[in-house]
């Protein structure tokens, strides 16, 4: 008998649990607190507004991002949250998760990211 298919199926069974809890969470393991920081960040020529937002530690965030720019955008969070193109004058809701460490946000249409469509979630003890 080969080790070769229940090595492969272990792996693949590890690769999946690693896939579904990173993408369910905003950082390091920390315990949840129950409560939720709900944010509107919206659209200034370039720049999100507010580009900073501060969460306590173990608190779900839940940011609603409003288009009000006068071109396509999106809100993606390096935890894999993503609000997806969002038209102007249009609006998402992006659960981002718990917060467990500071966590960056960005648009990923043409090259607003490196115009400066940039914001920055911290976890706040």
């Amino acid at each position: 008998m080969s080790l070769r298919k229940p090595l492969t199926t272990l792996g693949a069974i590890a690769a999946t649990l690693l896939l579904l809890t990173g993408c369910t969470s905003s950082g390091p393991a920390v315990d949840a607190t129950g409560e939720t920081t709900e944010v509107t960040v919206t659209v200034s020529g370039m720049t999100y507004v507010p580009d900073v937002i501060e969460v306590p530690v173990g608190n779900e965030l839940i940011v609603t991002f409003e288009n009000t720019g006068t071109v396509v955008h999106d809100l993606k969070f390096a935890n894999g949250a993503d609000s997806g193109d969002i038209a102007p004058g249009k609006t998402s809701v992006v659960e981002v998760g718990v917060i467990g460490a500071n966590l960056d946000g960005w648009c990923s249409v043409g090259n607003h990211r490196a115009m400066g469509m940039e914001l920055t979630v911290v976890a706040v003890e």
